[in-house]
């Protein structure tokens, strides 16, 4: 009996420690119109995708909304954490594991084109402007790497959206943003993309993924990225970004 009776505990405990492993805490930050509180609801075109994504491949996901720097945080502490819309670099490659690509876009530096004068031809140029990034965010570090310092020319924020005003307002002398966000960040100040443009090409940062906690394992990481191929291959990533898109551009 007490053999029998290990039998069934030992099974009983591989069977909670299979459930736990299915289970994902999904992190991310506001930045329509990948991610974003709508009806106290997470939604956005990347939340939709690796919900989607999640629900095909069998796996329990909770999704959290936090400003970027604490999201970056519980995905590198959690275990079973997940952390989306996430540059894939050299920078980052070896601290997750990754799914992806997500919905992305080239990303640049802008202008304003009422200020002319704003015009670096290089990185070493775009020194001698002020240029606002996230805590914590792929674009500080990278800036930071290219011997862009706070305090000189970089302007640190809670979120990449809050130098948007700061911009139009001329105390930011360049936006970083990519071509799917930048319209809907301006539309939330009645502007559009005709008041900018781009300067400097920013693509080398790298695409949006979902990047998942080392400890992650690696079946998981495999269903969820034979999910995501379905629904680019099923046209249904098509559905979500029109709707997505539009959505957000005329808010």
């Amino acid at each position: 009996m007490k053999i029998i009776g290990t039998s069934i505990i030992t099974g009983c405990l591989c069977l909670v420690a299979s459930v736990v492993a299915e289970q994902l805490n999904l992190y991310t930050e506001h930045f329509p119109p990948y991610s974003y509180i709508e009806a106290d609801s997470i939604t956005g075109l990347n939340t939709e995708l690796v919900r989607r994504s999640c629900e095909k491949a069998g796996l329990e996901c909770q999704f959290r909304l936090y400003p970027w720097l604490r999201a970056y945080e519980a995905a590198t502490k959690d275990p079973q954490g997940a952390l989306y819309s996430t540059s894939r670099n050299a920078l980052r490659e070896p601290l997750f594991k990754w799914v992806g690509p997500l919905a992305h876009s080239k990303a640049s530096m802008y202008r304003l084109k009422s200020r002319p004068e704003i015009n670096p031809a290089t990185l070493d140029e775009a020194k001698q402007y002020v240029i606002a990034v996230a805590r914590g965010d792929v674009y500080e570090m990278y800036l930071q790497s290219k011997g862009f310092e706070h305090g000189v020319n970089l302007l640190g924020l809670a979120a990449k959206s809050d130098a948007v005003a700061l911009f139009l307002q001329h105390k930011v002398d360049l936006l970083i943003a990519s071509e799917l966000i930048l319209p809907v960040w301006l539309a939330k100040y009645q502007q559009s993309v005709d008041i900018v443009e781009p300067v400097l090409d920013l693509s080398v940062v790298g695409a949006n993924y979902l990047a998942l906690n080392p400890a992650v394992p690696d079946s998981i990481v495999l269903q969820l990225q034979q999910a995501l191929d379905q629904l680019y291959a099923s046209g249904e990533y098509q559905q979500l970004a029109t709707h997505y898109l539009q959505n957000n551009t005329s808010r």
